[in-house]
């Protein structure tokens, strides 16, 4: 392109408008599917990617260089910087950036030869994340108040996270990646400067080149020895299995973490001003609470066995005082100087239909209980709030479209004159 004044002369002559002012410009804006194009990503993302792959150290993030026990202290302030990336690379790299965050936080990793934790700060970086969505005004809501990429993602994109085996000593099998994502996957200069030095020598089709072809099986062989981990690695993921069956009386093993469960300790552990954002938005954890259970019970093959048997005590203590907890915070909503009773009537509405699925998955005389409970302590202060009246009996009205709870609460004189489920249905007769 030329300048107004280095424009070559043409016939007839251009006349310009306005003493040669521009008419309009013109921006190139870079657009990428691969490349996040936003710091707090990239730093995030090639972190996790150095645990989950063979990188040698130091790594260079962006003008930074890491050294291996620098690894941990990085991480975390990455996590923590997530919910200041932008917005349009933020959602457009979201199921990568909450898959990541969930696989940290179940799964047992060591850095620089110490067992690190990222399961608190990996949890208050969804609950900013899910905040800073929700308060976005270029972002749709159903006409519940949800935001739509959350929602979409734990009913289309979520499932259990995937736990990468500890990198294979000298001699054992490569590592595979998750086959899920592959849009991401980084390889170091250094490696593919050595495959295409190692393709050119082996190469017949230059007679510059002197060398000969080695055997197809020994070039897959070379390919692959270079894809084993180097035994005096120091940071890598644990080995262990998420979804191997355990008493459930028994006190888990510190390198073996169930999604549900850890969701549900940190839900239960959380203060301040992450304790309110998650009952503010507690449709979502809910829902991924359900569906991982959901997902736990069929994976572990628990669909048979008993419903009291499928989840461990733990889980089941965690679960009852999020429910007492969330029963308080409706209250304590209603008596707020500004009456937040919108608020207070989509918590509560969420926590009726938790329990809703709770009834297909759980105990359901576990379940019971916690609508004893909630009802207990809401009727402790109709006299003071009569909201909650209207509140409880929308509550239940939620709780009754259920297909087996009214059948629940029919009464039998006798254990033997009960049926063995409330529904009739072929695959409701086994239940328990």
């Amino acid at each position: 392109m030329h300048s107004a004044e280095k424009v070559p002369v043409q016939n007839p002559p251009i006349k310009w408008a306005e003493g040669h002012k521009g008419v309009f410009n013109i921006e190139v804006q870079a657009v990428s599917s691969v490349h996040t194009q936003d710091n707090h990503l990239e730093k995030f993302f090639t972190l996790c990617h150095s645990l989950e792959s063979q990188v040698t150290f130091p790594i260079r993030v962006l003008d930074q260089k890491i050294t291996e026990t620098a690894l941990e202290h990085e991480l975390k302030l990455s996590i923590i910087c997530l919910n200041s990336s932008r917005l349009e690379p933020l959602v457009l790299f979201l199921h990568l950036v909450l898959d990541k965050l969930f696989q940290l936080s179940v799964q047992p990793m060591v850095i620089a030869g110490q067992t690190a934790n990222f399961s608190q700060f990996a949890f208050e970086s969804v609950v900013a994340i899910a905040n800073s969505l929700h308060n976005s005004k270029d972002l749709g809501k159903d006409q519940h108040g949800r935001n739509c990429l959350l929602a979409s993602y734990v009913h289309y994109v979520f499932r259990l996270p995937e736990l990468q085996r500890e990198l294979p000593k000298s001699g054992g099998p490569a590592a595979l990646p998750d086959p899920r994502y592959h849009t991401y996957g980084r390889t170091s200069a250094a490696a593919v400067s050595s495959k295409l030095l190692q393709a050119r020598v082996m190469s017949s089709s230059n007679p510059d080149l002197v060398g000969t072809h080695c055997a197809a099986d020994e070039e897959v062989k070379n390919i692959m020895s270079s894809k084993i981990a180097d035994r005096n690695r120091m940071s890598y993921y644990c080995s262990g299995n998420n979804d191997a069956p355990c008493a459930t009386g028994a006190p888990r093993p510190a390198s073996k973490k169930h999604f549900h469960e850890e969701l549900a300790l940190q839900m239960v552990v959380s203060t301040g001003m992450v304790r309110e954002t998650v009952f503010k938005y507690a449709w979502f954890f809910f829902e991924l609470l359900v569906k991982s259970m959901a997902q736990y019970v069929h994976t572990v093959d628990k669909r048979d066995n008993f419903r009291r048997t499928r989840f461990s005590d733990r889980f089941k203590d965690d679960i009852t005082t999020i429910v007492n907890v969330v029963t308080s915070e409706i209250a304590a909503l209603l008596v707020k100087p500004t009456k937040e009773n919108e608020q207070a009537e989509k918590i509560n509405i969420s926590l009726a239909f938790f329990l809703y699925d709770l009834l297909s998955l759980m105990d359901r005389g576990f379940v019971f209980n916690l609508i004893k409970h909630y009802c207990n302590q809401l009727s402790a202060k109709l006299n003071n709030l009569p909201t909650l009246i209207s509140m409880r009996l929308e509550f239940l009205r939620i709780l009754c479209s259920h297909e087996h709870y009214l059948n629940l609460n029919l009464f039998f004189m006798n254990a033997d004159t009960a049926p063995p489920s409330p529904c009739p249905s072929i695959s409701s007769q086994s239940a328990d």
